[in-house]
């Protein structure tokens, strides 16, 4: 791939103003001629070829969103909430080193981490499901975004502009103040060739007086919230960082933040798709395990503040409070299919929720009025680190090889400028020095366009027939997915955990007349004696059709000969049980009990359905009470053709 040259370095410029025909991407509104803004590099033409951007497809992933019962175990090392002590260790730090913080660009960073995310585990599963690889991007159906630059220097309080991460210092002072750490490092080991823990670390330093304890202060920090390596020790590739940032320096923690969260999303959207290969008998005990060491927090914040259907109440949080103190322990909504809500959000979806006046502060200055802002030395800080967001760049991690593509021109309308079909990128990545380079190249271009926080973005009318390309594309992977995957042959726990109900509240997941309360479910016995011709296509009239009716939805069991309206999109499987004297001997005269027996499997079919979807209900046109009606009679009848 051939690298920009120095004369297309010097000359880019970020911003372009055009006549184009513009068009909403979410209503039916006719095309209209205006002056627009786009962020470069831009494709000429609709019908150059879109490249492979898809090296995860979606087709490799789960059919059916219940991440709690597939097979993988996911452990976020990075996701951090704080701790007595350390909540104590900045109260005795801050009054003496705020203005340090300050200084340093950090002093948000290290409030941030008095507060704690409440994770909820769905939702960053589902995220990652979107996530694409291939660009740094999440692909949903109805667009593309990303976590940027822009929300990790908002809501994480991390600089996007300083000293890159890799870099160790050149002074007599900040040499001197390493190998002090290096040496107590030494001294807490004891002689040994042992990690040191973070809690051992803390005990040693806090409050001790001594001359390095503010350095200390800033390693344990920068391992435990921003760059956790070995989980719960102490990383001495920090020390360099610590002590720039005890002198007040400014070091770039926000690009590598970004990259970890990319590295990290990637992994754990291959470790999803590579769970999808222990789903039959053979593979019970065979689990997918990941550790993901980035700050995932910040994604969980990302959709927070951008999915109003994922959205808690936020906190009322004071003029000078971070972003992140919104979320601060906020009970997370528990929606039943994630999936489905992220599928379904463009037209909510908040592409600038950082224009919004939440207090004061929290609106950016340059945000409150369209302008072209000159370029030069005396361009203020906000302003170039509003100008690193919109540039598309390589982002170095502190971890070896941590290199990440950024590309912002792909989600434009997340900065408040209109969208065009976005060009491929070259990467600048054959080491971190080029990439650093690359990074923090000169902004030129002679102005910068500042959007209003009030303007409302558009695409071009190219850009949505390029769209279309790519969703059919997305579509067609899914659709192909689905018809070529084979049922699971993992037994379902004999508990319906996904059937929650709140005291006082009605279920609409529950029949009507029935009480909102967890049910386990005793299988009969006959039902673990599954024969080896269960899964076989058979024409007896004993034997049980389960059909998946759509995505997402439940599998309702009807016997056969009896019609069903239901589409049968993903063919059918048959399983065949076989009786035992106890199920022939059922006294069909004995009403009362049978019923009894039979509501109940309504009930808990009732249940499946509350997990998988209710669209199957409501495309037959019936309503709940006749759904429960047909399933007693149905499955009655199923229980007087068995015996």
């Amino acid at each position: 791939m051939v690298e920009p040259t120095g004369n297309e370095i010097e000359n880019e410029t970020i911003v372009e103003e055009r006549e184009e025909l513009m068009v909403s991407p979410f209503a039916n509104g006719k095309p209209c001629l205006r002056t627009a803004h786009f962020l470069k590099p831009t494709l000429s033409s609709i019908h150059e070829p879109i490249p492979d951007l898809f090296p995860l497809s979606p087709s490799s992933l789960h059919y059916s969103f219940c991440p709690e019962q597939w097979p993988l175990k996911v452990s976020f090392a990075g996701w951090s909430n704080p701790k007595k002590a350390w909540l104590f260790w900045i109260d005795i730090l801050r009054p003496v080193y705020q203005p340090i913080w300050e200084k340093a660009g950090i002093f948000e960073a290290i409030m941030s981490s008095t507060y704690s995310t409440k994770r909820y585990y769905n939702l960053v599963i589902g995220l990652a499901e979107k996530w694409n690889p291939g660009t740094n991007t999440f692909i949903f159906p109805w667009g593309e975004t990303t976590i940027s630059l822009e929300d990790v220097l908002i809501l994480g309080g991390y600089s996007v502009v300083g000293f890159p991460v890799t870099f160790s210092g050149d002074s007599q002072e900040l040499r001197e103040a390493q190998d002090k750490l290096v040496t107590e490092h030494k001294n807490i080991r004891g002689g040994t060739w042992r990690k040191i823990f973070l809690t051992e670390w803390m005990d040693y330093f806090i409050g001790s007086g001594r001359d390095i304890e503010h350095e200390a202060f800033l390693s344990w920090w920068l391992t435990r919230f921003v760059f956790q390596d070995s989980v719960g020790f102490i990383c001495k590739r920090v020390f360099p960082i610590a002590c720039l940032l005890a002198r007040g320096q400014v070091v770039a923690l926000g690009p590598a933040v970004l990259a970890s969260i990319y590295r990290d999303l990637t992994l754990l959207k291959e470790t999803i798709a590579d769970s999808t290969k222990y789903k039959s008998a053979e593979f019970d005990d065979c689990v997918s395990k990941v550790t993901l060491c980035s700050p995932m927090n910040l994604v969980q914040l990302w959709a927070w503040e951008r999915f109003p259907a994922l959205q808690p109440k936020p906190n009322v949080i004071q003029e000078f409070d971070p972003r992140s103190a919104r979320w601060n322990s906020v009970k997370f909504v528990k929606v039943e299919n994630v999936r489905m809500v992220l599928d379904s959000a463009g037209d909510t979806f908040g592409w600038r929720p950082y224009a919004k006046v939440v207090n004061s502060r929290q609106c950016l200055e340059f945000y409150e009025k369209e302008e072209w802002v000159s370029i030069d030395r005396n361009l203020i800080k906000e302003l170039v680190s509003f100008a690193l967001c919109l540039r598309p760049s390589e982002l170095v991690g502190l971890g070896p090889g941590c290199i990440e593509q950024y590309l912002p021109h792909r989600v434009t309308m997340q900065f408040g400028i209109d969208q065009d079909v976005p060009s491929h990128v070259a990467r600048s990545n054959k080491s971190l020095e080029i990439a650093w380079n690359n990074y923090l190249r000169p902004i030129n271009g002679g102005k910068l366009y500042i959007p209003s926080r009030f303007f409302r973005s558009d695409v071009t009318v190219r850009y949505l027939e390029w769209w279309k390309k790519v969703s059919m594309l997305v579509q067609q992977d899914v659709i192909k997915g689905i018809v070529q995957r084979k049922r699971s042959s993992r037994k379902r726990p004999r508990q319906i955990p996904w059937v929650k109900a709140k005291k006082g509240e009605n279920e609409a997941s529950i029949p009507p007349g029935f009480l909102p309360k967890l049910i386990t479910v005793k299988p009969e016995p006959f039902i673990d004696e599954l024969e080896p011709e269960a899964f076989e296509v058979s024409k007896q009239k004993g034997n049980v059709t389960t059909r998946p009716v759509g995505h997402d939805n439940c599998f309702l069991v009807k016997a056969q000969g009896h019609s069903s309206s239901m589409a049968d999109t993903g063919g059918s499987v048959k399983m065949k049980f076989s009786m035992t004297p106890a199920q022939k001997a059922i006294d069909i005269k004995d009403q009362s009990e049978e019923t009894e027996r039979v509501r109940r499997e309504a009930i808990e079919s009732e249940f499946e359905c509350s997990m998988y979807g209710k669209d199957n209900i409501s495309k037959n046109g019936e309503s709940s009470s006749t759904f429960e009606v047909n399933m007693i009679a149905s499955t009655l009848e199923v229980r007087v053709a068995m015996a």
